[in-house]
């Protein structure tokens, strides 16, 4: 019995530090924290503007500076690279995807956040929290939005055209599908064109448990059957005719969504945060599926996130910052109203909230849960940023017809052989 009343009495102790550091967090000066992402910092403002409402001791402690440090995930993370070789300040708070995770986890760079999260760490995704988990049970970086693969459609061409996403679900219903859909509507289903971006690529290994290396970090896949298969599949897209030549992200893309030309995409469901902004006279037009049944599972990225460094100038307070920011079930409300972004918690997969939604309907929050379900990343290495420079430009050859796919493949093992090495060294 005293055993069990001493332990009672430090399990009270704990909890009372845990709350007496969080306090202390918010006591004293004001202090400014820098918040690191790319292209854009207006939607980041209008969601900050939201938390500071939300918790005013956050605005009473903190002047939040969002500031762009690059022109994507890649770029953000090569400006952290360069900070941290020169040891020069860091940003308090960073915003990457996960294929940069397991580069900074490695090297023992990043801020343990498990005591922020604990208070919210019920109610998070299963799959979500074991992605922020790391080799050491340390939680190391947070979601921003968790983004399982999900196919956007125009409900209107689909219906003229006669095509049901629920019976697309081999490679070849989709290609015939895109067919039905051009020539009823005159529109297209999906744009592949090169140079394709390395996501297209990585959103089929990763519903496949494939990785480029070996456990001891060797390169061994110029034989695999899975990146065999994976490349023809996007060499059968990019071949059939059956869709648009627009390339991802130029301007024709973006005009193709807004024009009606582009009327549907397999792609991760951060899309539709694009979608409300490029054609915001579509609302009500829009639905959303799950992929179809052969290449359902994995994601683009596993998830976008945030990390804190060990030697950022004000860890602690922006750990517990962006816990607030990330599962504070009440202000996730309020993020889903700016930008669409459904939480990965658990509480939000029967929340009647997420149901309401304009612009692509109810079926929003079910397609989002269900692919959380079967939500898996790519067992991204620390080396990875090399690796799909390597492998997106030998795909590309093989889809322009420059190389065949056994010298594609070979090749593209050798560069990376001799411009890595080894993937954990």
């Amino acid at each position: 019995m005293k055993k069990l009343l001493a332990l009672i009495l430090a399990l009270g102790l704990l909890s009372t530090c845990f709350g007496a550091l969080a306090e202390d967090l918010y006591a004293g000066e004001k202090v400014k924290l820098e918040m690191a992402v790319w292209n854009s910092v207006e939607t980041y403002e209008k969601i900050n503007a939201a938390l500071i409402e939300r918790f005013p001791e956050i605005g009473q402690k903190a002047d939040i500076e969002v500031v762009i440090e690059g022109d994507g995930d890649a770029g953000v993370a090569q400006k952290m690279r360069l900070l941290l070789g020169a040891k020069e300040t860091l940003p308090d708070m960073v915003r990457v995807n996960y294929a940069q995770f397991a580069e900074f986890a490695s090297a023992g760079l990043l801020y343990d956040l498990s005591a922020a999260v604990e208070p919210y760490k019920a109610d998070i995704i299963p799959a979500v929290l074991d992605m922020m988990t790391g080799e050491d049970g340390g939680i190391y970086c947070l979601p921003q939005e968790a983004k399982p693969k999900v196919w956007y459609y125009r409900t209107d061409v689909f219906e003229k055209a006669g095509v049901n996403p629920a019976d697309v679900k081999t490679v070849d219903d989709y290609i015939e599908a895109g067919r039905k859909v051009h020539e009823a509507t005159g529109t297209w289903i999906e744009n592949y064109g090169t140079p394709l971006n390395a996501y297209d690529l990585m959103m089929i290994l990763s519903g496949k448990d494939f990785s480029f290396t070996d456990a001891n970090g060797d390169f061994h896949f110029a034989d695999n059957p899975v990146l065999r298969e994976a490349f023809e599949t996007l060499k059968k897209y990019h071949d059939s005719g059956a869709f648009s030549p627009i390339e991802e992200w130029s301007a024709d893309w973006q005009a193709a969504f807004t024009s009606g030309e582009l009327s549907s995409q397999l792609i991760a469901s951060w899309m539709k945060q694009h979608l409300l902004t490029w054609a915001p006279d579509q609302a009500g037009l829009w639905s959303c599926a799950e992929w179809p049944e052969e290449m359902q599972g994995g994601s683009d990225a596993g998830m976008g996130i945030w990390i804190v460094f060990k030697d950022a100038p004000h860890a602690a307070l922006a750990a517990d910052i962006l816990a607030k920011y990330s599962f504070d079930p009440e202000f996730r409300r309020a993020v889903y109203s700016i930008n669409a972004v459904i939480p990965p918690l658990v509480s939000a997969k029967t929340d009647e909230f997420y149901a309401k939604n304009d612009y692509f309907g109810p079926e929003l929050q079910k397609v989002y849960f269900d692919a959380l379900e079967d939500l898996r990343a790519y067992p991204y290495e620390p080396t990875f940023s090399a690796e799909q420079v390597i492998i997106r430009d030998y795909l590309n050859d093989y889809l322009n017809g420059n190389i065949s796919l056994d010298d594609a493949l070979k090749n593209a093992e050798t560069d990376m052989v001799n411009q890595i090495g080894n993937a954990y060294d």
